[in-house]
């Protein structure tokens, strides 16, 4: 056996202390980057969301004010001319126009999705108005609803003033308030207040498109051309207050209560309509088995009393007007009878669901004593079509990656006042989100891939150029 001498074993550690050093040193030279730790750098428009992120318009109270300041800095220093229309509460939208060149083909295209967003809420892993930059992702709220559609339109928009592109149409960016809550302080309000501003209107893109995506795989794209309507209600019980350790049975909240009870215990109806048939049946042939068959022939499967056969919650919602009791609101302390208690209650109507007969009905079940206050609701309007011009643009641009399917959604956007007007709207997302990237919509932890943003914000820049560019 070889013996090592004290001075062999100090040139032994001298080597191995100095090829630490150099391994610490070369790492510091190429950092965190060549261990894929150091953050790239932002594309320019991922900049702007990282910025907007950082603008809290929880909503309420909205505070839009603060994002179309925002906005309109960024427009002006493109020289891009902009407006802030604000509502007589103070609700600030922004609107902008690149005028086409010379006399127009048609009415404008209009890009436009909302500055508010959803309180945060509790359950978030970072500050959610932080725009923090995490594993390849932009995180907070409103990533995904909707300051990314946002900063795509207005990437657009820019884009065609850098290139100084010739216009057939104009082309208007609005950046509304309020539609978080109903959009009676935001697009409901600038379209009765500035109709000739929209009506004229050639096509809208708004929010309200999707993806579905197995893994990294996107299987196919949803354009939102039909949604549900709203018909949201404020219903109030009054009677007797007093203290809590009263004989008191027929209380407000007691009256609220058995008259909700009513409400909530009447039968679900369900039906097939003209929007449900028409994306089921462009779905079909995406599937397989049980699904197909059934979205292959709805009127056999779907009865009064629901679906024969099982089907995904998100597709039953569809043949159904749903009902949910969603805030209540009485005492502020557990020993005090209140004089008036209130339940809060969202209502999604089918879009050919006669509106002041199920009224009727909710007001029937809740009994005399318990007024309806309508808070939000929507007329019929039919779907936007789908061979339209500013459709076409979409499925030619989508339709490399993945089929172009014309979707119905369960919720409701801005969409709904155009519609009412007779002027196409198409719920567009650019974005190949991955499956469950979206799940932080309306939830904690809304963050999107900074690469599948990047890629969208590209996508919407030649939709919109196909649209109005010569």
């Amino acid at each position: 056996m070889k013996v090592q001498t004290p001075r062999a074993r100090a040139w032994w550690w001298s080597i191995v202390i100095s090829a630490v050093i150099l391994v610490t040193v070369v790492g510091s030279w190429v950092g965190p980057a060549a261990q894929g730790r150091a953050p790239a750098p932002l594309s320019e428009e991922a900049g702007w969301l990282r910025d907007y992120l950082r603008i809290d318009t929880s909503n309420p109270p909205g505070r839009e004010h603060r994002a179309a300041a925002f906005l309109g800095d960024i427009l002006h220093r493109e020289r891009i001319p902009t407006e802030l229309l604000a509502t007589p509460d103070g609700r600030v939208s922004l609107y902008a126009r690149l005028p086409a060149e010379g006399e127009p083909v048609g009415g404008p295209l209009i890009l436009t999705h909302h500055m508010d967003v959803v309180p945060a809420g509790p359950g978030w892993s970072v500050a959610p108005f932080s725009g923090d930059v995490i594993e390849g992702r932009l995180w907070g709220r409103g990533a995904i609803d909707s300051k990314s559609l946002g900063i795509a339109h207005l990437a657009a928009l820019i884009d065609l003033k850098r290139r100084g592109a010739a216009l057939t149409r104009d082309l208007v960016f609005v950046a509304v308030a309020d539609e978080e809550t109903g959009g009676s302080q935001g697009m409901g309000w600038l379209i009765e207040q500035f109709p000739d501003r929209f009506s004229a209107a050639w096509a809208v893109y708004n929010e309200g498109g999707g993806v579905r995506a197995v893994g990294d795989t996107v299987r196919w794209w949803e354009v939102e051309v039909a949604q549900k309507r709203p018909l949201w209600l404020r219903a109030t019980a009054h009677g007797r207050g007093g203290h809590g350790s009263g004989f008191n049975p027929r209380s407000s909240v007691h009256r609220l209560i058995a008259g909700l009870d009513r409400l909530t215990s009447l039968p679900a109806e369900f039906r097939v309509t003209a929007p449900a048939r028409d994306f089921l049946g462009a779905l079909a042939p995406r599937y397989t088995g049980r699904l197909r068959r059934i979205f292959s022939d709805l009127d056999r499967y779907i009865k009064a009393d629901g679906p024969s056969e099982p089907m995904l919650p998100t597709y039953t919602n569809l043949f159904v007007d749903t009902l949910q009791v969603t805030v209540l609101e009485g005492s502020s302390s557990i020993n005090v009878i209140p004089a008036q208690a209130s339940a809060l209650i969202d209502i999604r109507m089918l879009p050919d669901t006669d509106a002041e007969a199920l009224l009727a009905r909710v007001r029937e079940a809740l009994g005399k004593r318990i007024d309806v206050e309508v808070l939000v609701t929507a007329p019929p309007s039919p779907p936007s079509p789908k061979d339209h011009p500013a459709y076409r643009a979409i499925v030619s641009e989508l339709g490399g990656i993945a089929p172009v399917v014309p979707s119905y959604m369960v919720g409701f956007t801005d969409s709904r006042f155009f519609r009412e007007r007779g002027i196409p709207a198409y719920g567009l997302s650019p974005f190949a989100l991955a499956a469950g990237e979206g799940t932080g919509v309306h939830s904690a932890d809304e963050a999107i891939s900074i690469e599948r943003f990047d890629d969208g914000v590209e996508r919407m820049k030649r939709i919109v150029r196909s649209c109005v560019a010569r």
